[in-house]
């Protein structure tokens, strides 16, 4: 199925920025809306498309509103999710939606739970009945490990966002919903990558050494989604096959030189992170055609059996999938997939690297 007008919520981020960059290169769509609330990142995104892409630009005078590249068009819309009315304008003859808009950082969110609850879950309510009430064809919406087993209002609003998602077919059974649930992305903005690559001073803070968490580059996130996109079927749950680090070797490998202060977990952090739970696992499938797991998140029939889209796929083998138990990177592979990213163009970190 062809997917030519799609529109990403929280377009400016860097998921958003990275995903729009590699479909202007490989050409999904023909039309790309740009959904976010703050005028000034859309503006900076413009201006860095067009001086990234100034040799595939299509038209000399294009305001700052549109862009057009490798005959992709980028219309940028002033929105929040929390906006139902300006939704549904921004879905209208829209095939696809990539819903990225959440707040995300764990400490933030923990101390403005109430808005974390009104853009995490109320907005993700907006996108899908917006999304339905338009005929979108498609919506994929971006969860994290911390939805699973949460102990902070980001991982509870993000498990809601996922219920949310899923049980959308019960209303709109003609759109098809899926959830890509992954780790933390390699040196993405305002991650401790980020910070730590960019910090000026000689000591920094660590909460805990022996913390370990899932990471995956940019690629591999937009990689995830476009596993999703081409799948047929709803009701699912994409997770990938991610290695893990230990905080105090990310700190060693990315900033040897700085001294380090350990200050303890901050509330809601969790020691280790899970990829699934326990009761995950009965209805885990591994899609080897596609090197990832999927969940089955559809209603049963009588019997117990499983839908087409996984019944013809093989169930997961493993009993936990957490960041304490699976593959640890190499210094030189972490390192590699760090220098690698399409991050370092877009945030200008290639100098540092």
């Amino acid at each position: 199925m062809n997917y030519d007008n799609c529109l990403i919520t929280g377009g400016t981020g860097t998921f958003g920025t990275s995903y729009i960059m590699l479909a202007i290169e490989k050409r999904w769509h023909k039309k790309i809306i740009v959904y976010s609330r703050d005028e000034y990142k859309q503006i900076k995104m413009y201006q860095f498309l067009k001086t990234f892409f100034a040799d595939s630009l299509i038209g000399k005078e294009l305001p700052p509103y549109s862009i057009t590249i490798n005959e992709t068009q980028i219309r940028f819309f002033i929105g929040d999710v929390c906006d139902y009315e300006r939704l549904c304008t921004a879905t209208r003859k829209v095939d696809l939606v990539i819903h990225a808009a959440a707040l995300k950082h764990v400490p933030i969110c923990e101390y403005n739970p109430m808005q974390a609850t009104k853009i995490n879950i109320g907005g993700t309510t907006n996108v899908v009945n917006a999304s339905g009430t338009n005929g979108v064809k498609k919506v994929i919406a971006l969860s994290t490990d911390k939805a699973v087993d949460p102990i902070n209002i980001y991982g509870a609003t993000k498990l809601c966002l996922e219920k949310v998602i899923l049980g959308g077919n019960n209303y709109y059974p003609d759109m098809s919903m899926m959830v890509v649930r992954y780790g933390n992305i390699i040196g993405s903005r305002g991650s401790i990558i980020h910070n730590l690559l960019t910090f000026k001073e000689e000591e920094i803070d660590l909460t805990d050494p022996d913390m370990t968490r899932f990471w995956l580059t940019i690629e591999e996130a937009v990689e995830l989604v476009q596993k999703a996109v081409g799948m047929s079927g709803s009701s699912v749950v994409c997770v990938p096959k991610l290695k893990a680090l230990r905080l105090s070797d990310l700190f060693k490998m990315v900033r040897p030189d700085l001294k380090v202060n350990i200050i303890g977990a901050r509330p809601g952090e969790k020691i280790h992170e899970k990829m699934l739970t326990e009761n995950d696992l009965p209805s885990t499938f591994e899609h080897k055609e596609l090197d990832c797991f999927v969940i089955d998140a559809s209603p049963r029939t009588s019997d117990n059996r499983a839908p087409s889209l996984v019944a013809p796929l093989e169930s997961a083998k493993f009993r936990q999938y957490t960041s304490d138990v699976v593959e640890r990177f190499r210094k030189d592979e972490f390192l590699l997939k760090l220098k690698g990213s399409i991050i370092n163009k877009i945030y200008g970190m290639e100098k540092i690297l």
